[in-house]
């Protein structure tokens, strides 16, 4: 994996033969990555820089994996501050900064910003072992946004799965959606769900006569016309509280839609009363729901309890 480009990471001991000279070595112009791998100081610590390094000094056939191979498909998933690679075979390694795995059976890999890593359908079956339900399901909504594999492709390879915890695996593939913008939406889609009550459409769409976009709504009861949307805290910048305040009464009044505006201290910090609130308006908008909020939800959100 060793390259010419002097921007790439390379290893201390070919630093010589790059025309490296031991003082500046010891200069401030490289940093080190990993232990005996340097990169220039304009290099950006990226999870891309990290994985060439650690795949400098890993033993033969090593395969990005797990978090690392998330990141790499543009996956989201929790910080994790280790390079994941995993062997098709027993290896006895150790690195500081890197995490191996080890599997008896054939890795599925391809090849990503030209590194070897395991395909999404893997790494997010990798992930299930590691991940509670809501932050796998947030993964499995991140790489079907962005293309790398359908809901289909992703629920079968996930039932199909013969390594650990493919029950955990297919529970959260069951519940990946199509066209989910952000992980606070999967997470406030799941909190609906898991307390018992009807799950939202996504994207709700209404168009222009000549097919451009007029609006559109996350999530949605489009028979009732109840909207229900996340506000991010970027939402509390006074332009765009404006413009939301704006949109929303004009869809109120032009086509008959309640917004019900979930904010993260409601979703986070403050989850059971918003299950409670949530439950009473949709019940009041005529949306059917069951006669108490369902359990289920707290085994996957902390719980906060806030008087109202």
């Amino acid at each position: 994996m060793q390259t010419d480009d002097p921007l790439s990471p390379f290893l201390a001991a070919d630093a010589v033969a790059l025309g490296i000279s031991a003082r500046a070595l010891r200069g401030s112009r490289y940093r080190t990555v990993l232990r005996g791998v340097l990169v220039d100081v304009r290099v950006p610590d990226t999870v891309v820089v990290r994985s060439r390094a650690a795949l400098l000094v890993a033993p033969d056939g090593a395969v990005l994996s797990h978090w690392t191979a998330a990141r790499l498909w543009g996956g989201r998933v929790p910080d994790n501050d280790c390079v994941h690679v995993a062997f098709s075979r027993r290896v006895r390694w150790r690195l500081r900064g890197v995490k191996p795995h080890c599997f008896t059976y054939r890795l599925g890999t391809t090849r990503r910003h030209g590194l070897p890593v395991t395909t999404p359908a893997v790494t997010f079956c990798h992930l299930a072992r590691f991940l509670g339900l809501v932050d796998l399901v947030a993964l499995g909504d991140s790489l079907v946004r962005r293309g790398h594999i359908t809901v289909l492709d992703l629920r079968a390879s996930a039932e199909g799965w013969e390594g650990q915890c493919r029950a955990e695996a297919t529970d959260a593939a069951r519940l990946v959606r199509d066209g989910v913008d952000s992980s606070p939406e999967t997470s406030l889609r799941l909190l609906i769900v898991l307390s018992g009550l009807p799950e939202p459409q996504i994207n709700v769409t209404a168009h222009h006569e000549d097919g451009s976009i007029r609006y559109r709504i996350e999530l949605a009861f489009e028979e009732h016309r109840v909207a229900i949307e996340y506000d991010g805290r970027w939402h509390e910048e006074p332009a765009q509280r404006l413009h939301d305040s704006s949109r929303r009464s004009r869809l109120s009044e032009e086509d008959g839609w309640t917004f019900l505006v979930v904010t993260p201290d409601q979703l986070f910090n403050a989850t059971e009363n918003l299950v409670s609130r949530l439950h009473d308006e949709l019940r009041t908008l005529g949306v059917p729901v069951p006669p108490r909020p369902h359990d289920a939800w707290r085994r996957h959100f902390r719980v906060v309890r806030v008087a109202a």
